[in-house]
């Protein structure tokens, strides 16, 4: 099951640097150059990332299988599951789009209202637009799962800003939220590490720059340091189903 996402991951890289427009490259672009370039992590958190990624990936494979074969179960009882297994969409990581793969966690009516250029986040707030097995992946973070591969092949990282759409980040951008711009978007970041806490909005951006701060100019130990322990208030998040 990894093997060909992987091949699907690359062709895809491939052909979405080929098909977008220059007009919306140059408006993705254009925030990364001068004092915005994107900040490079150091060489010991790729390879934490690789090395992580992979273990992951094979460890939680019987738990895609038993998403795919529920998903196929689920649409086959109730019509309006049915569709992939895999959504996909155009993100940005590190101002530059990327497709960004998921579990489908959405019926057809929120396939579609995501296609005619609805809000993802909105849509999959929906309980409606959820299929059953969707509300459960979503709920614990399970849907992620296959960004794991986008992190193995250095698309994305493990920590990081989560992966926003192009108008997202373009608005973000325009507010002076230059974190997305220069750090590669993670599987987890500060921001998901406090859901289920009390902290306010402002902490949370907060969080977001400090983590820039960190990779700009910390030391790999305190970098090291620092992703271990959102990647394990992650696992909180995910055991206490703090989804949202």
């Amino acid at each position: 099951m990894i093997d060909p996402l992987i091949r699907r991951l690359k062709r895809d890289e491939v052909a979405l640097r080929a098909t977008v427009s220059e007009r919306t490259e140059q408006q993705v672009r254009a925030p990364t150059l001068g004092c915005m370039v994107e900040v490079a992590p150091p060489g010991t958190k790729v390879a934490f990332d690789k090395v992580v990624s992979l273990f992951v990936l094979l460890v939680t494979s019987p738990i895609s299988l038993v998403i795919c074969l529920a998903s196929l179960a689920e649409g086959a009882m109730y019509p309006p599951a049915r569709g992939g297994l895999f959504h996909d969409e155009v993100r940005v990581s590190a101002g530059r789009p990327f497709t960004l793969y998921k579990f489908r966690i959405l019926t057809k009516d929120g396939e579609q209202a995501i296609r005619d250029g609805a809000v993802p986040k909105h849509v999959e707030n929906d309980p409606q637009n959820l299929t059953r097995i969707g509300w459960a992946l979503k709920k614990v973070g399970f849907d992620e799962l296959p960004q794991l591969i986008s992190v193995l092949i250095g698309t994305m990282s493990l920590v990081g800003p989560r992966p926003k759409p192009i108008p997202e980040y373009e608005q973000e951008i325009e507010r002076g939220n230059v974190f997305r711009a220069q750090l590669r978007a993670g599987l987890t970041g500060p921001t998901q590490a406090m859901k289920g806490t009390n902290r306010t909005g402002e902490e949370k951006v907060k969080a977001e720059f400090d983590y820039l701060e960190l990779i700009r100019s910390g030391s790999r130990r305190q970098i090291a340091a620092t992703d271990i322990w959102t990647l394990f208030r992650t696992i909180r998040v995910v055991l206490g189903a703090y989804g949202e």
